[in-house]
């Protein structure tokens, strides 16, 4: 699987531009992000974002809003732990979610998770200062993990076949596919590699 994340603040205003651009190219998921956005802001671009996924027959993932997507029907989301823990499932049809460790793994599965997603992998610049947790990290939690495990965190083209040769059942990129003129050439790239493997 292969997974993009937003983050509209690497677009200017091109947001919308590149949400097509990105939906059009048709990742496995589509993750809005956004978390530093009201929820009626994040209301507004997730009903937008919804619409481009819709016409593009993308599928689209909401993160941590998870009444905004409920009253939207979108039916995935990714929570935190600790948001799993509080919330449950929720009735959404896929819950993705964010896992810092092998026990946090073990947790999430325990509360309903479908897949995981570990990081950050790599140095990012998501999360600036913030050491690698690495590969060997990755491997511990896809080893101790039923559910699949999603690599995020400096994932691009040149290091994702090491994520997979780690366990990883996919990747999640955020600049790369925000800062994209072909999203579409990292999707192939990913699927390719995974044929090879």
């Amino acid at each position: 699987m292969i997974a993009a994340i937003t983050d509209s603040r690497l677009c200017g205003g091109r947001f919308a531009e590149q949400m097509g651009r990105i939906a059009r190219a048709r990742p496995d998921l589509i993750i809005l992000r956004e978390k530093w956005l009201s929820p009626e802001e994040y209301r507004a671009l997730a009903s937008e974002a919804l619409e481009t996924c819709r016409a593009a027959g993308a599928e689209l993932c909401a993160n941590s809003f998870s009444d905004v997507a409920a009253g939207l029907g979108i039916r995935r989301i990714q929570l935190s732990v600790g948001d799993l823990r509080r919330l449950g499932r929720g009735g959404f049809d896929q819950v993705i979610a964010s896992v810092h460790s092998a026990g946090e793994a073990r947790e999430a599965e325990d509360l309903g998770a479908d897949a995981l997603v570990f990081g950050n992998v790599f140095e990012t610049a998501c999360k600036p200062g913030a050491p690698a947790r690495g590969l060997a990290a990755l491997g511990e939690v896809c080893g101790a993990a039923g559910a699949p495990v999603l690599a995020v965190g400096g994932i691009d083209e040149g290091n994702m076949r090491l994520a997979m040769a780690a366990g990883a059942a996919g990747v999640c990129m955020r600049g790369r596919f925000m800062e994209a003129e072909d999203p579409a050439g990292i999707v192939r790239a990913y699927r390719e590699m995974r044929a090879s493997l």
